[in-house]
């Protein structure tokens, strides 16, 4: 595929910025990613990653600046475990990183190494001698800090589903099970705020700032490399920032793609929780809102039927076959649906 000389030359313009002395001697697509455009760049110098952010009128995050300023903070708290950020380009919508050789994680590799390694990447990263670092650093996309926030993120996803344009078969069986979704969510939701008041708390409380935590947002091995010494390297942290916790953890245990072993969930809160403060407290939110964020990664699954989602994914890999990726997703939401289930009947 030839690639555009006004790419090319950014690319040479982003190698200069980085004060790389290096001349480009080819330029590649390179992994198909869920949002963005990832190009691999060879150079007299090395190969290196090109990333090109998606931008849309009805998708307001900064992407590039959210993980650059990340990814900057992330390579000096947890150096060795991320891509360092070498160069970015805000007009044309690029950044130049590091380029990590690995290997992609399929669903069924995961094990307790893998996921006790991610444990330590957000121990470095929560570590009380460099979290003054990431003062700056924005709140994570979607960041809550009260239950009732939790519960307006899954309401306010839910209600964005509920609206979709039905137009063909996959729309129906979409809007069918989004209507499932709808009524064990006013279950749950019920359940948790009265199992929240039950235990003394308030709801619209929110989090402490020193129980707060720098998460990498979207974490999990569908956002990782296995390197070749076994080693996972993690990447893509757009959506990364400050947050709660208990999100943190709800979200690693939900991946779709890459699911983690859900028998492993208290080891994984133990381990990250217990660096910060009173984390019995933490680790009780934790398991309060797991079948939450179980919910909300099934509205997920289903975000392809919402035109800027959608769209986000064409510009991520334009020969994309949208009715086969509705399937897809929907198998994964209902499979999702059924797991929040049970959790959910553990649990009450």
């Amino acid at each position: 595929m030839n690639m555009p000389m006004d790419l090319l030359a950014q690319c040479a313009a982003l190698l200069a910025d980085a004060d790389i002395k290096a001349t480009v001697q080819s330029l590649m697509i390179g992994n198909v990613g869920g949002n963005n455009r990832i190009y691999r760049l060879e150079t007299t110098a090395g190969t290196f990653v090109v990333k090109q952010y998606f931008r849309h009128e009805g998708d307001t995050r900064d992407r590039l600046a959210a993980e650059f300023a990340f990814l900057s903070y992330a390579s000096q708290a947890a150096p060795g475990m991320v891509p360092v950020p070498l160069a970015l380009d805000a007009s044309s919508g690029l950044a130049l990183h590091e380029f990590i050789e690995g290997d992609q994680y399929k669903a069924g590799q995961i094990t307790l190494a893998q996921v006790d390694h991610a444990a330590r990447f957000f121990a470095a990263l929560n570590n009380p001698a460099v979290r003054r670092n990431a003062a700056t650093l924005p709140t994570a996309s979607e960041a809550c800090f009260s239950i009732t926030d939790h519960l307006k993120l899954i309401a306010a996803r839910l209600d964005r589903l509920r609206s979709i344009d039905v137009a063909d078969d996959e729309d129906r069986t979409a809007q069918a099970l989004i209507d499932k979704i709808y009524t064990f969510w006013l279950v749950l939701r019920d359940h948790l705020i009265t199992a929240y008041i039950r235990s003394g708390a308030d709801p619209t409380a929110h989090l402490e700032p020193a129980q707060r935590c720098v998460s990498p947002s979207d974490f999990g091995f569908h956002n990782a490399l296995a390197q070749p010494n076994g080693v996972p390297r993690f990447l893509d942290f757009e959506y990364a920032g400050w947050d709660d916790p208990a999100k943190m953890t709800g979200d690693f245990f939900a991946q779709l793609a890459v699911p983690v072993p859900g028998n492993l969930f208290d080891r994984f809160v133990q381990k990250t929780i217990a660096i910060l403060p009173r984390p019995e407290e933490l680790l009780e939110r934790a398991r309060l809102l797991r079948p939450l964020y179980q919910l909300k990664w099934c509205c997920i699954a289903l975000n392809v039927f919402l035109p800027v989602s959608l769209a986000r994914r064409k510009f991520a890999n334009p020969s994309l076959d949208e009715n086969n990726l509705k399937q897809v997703q929907l198998a994964k939401a209902e499979t999702l649906f059924q797991s929040v289930q049970r959790i959910n009947d553990g649990i009450h």
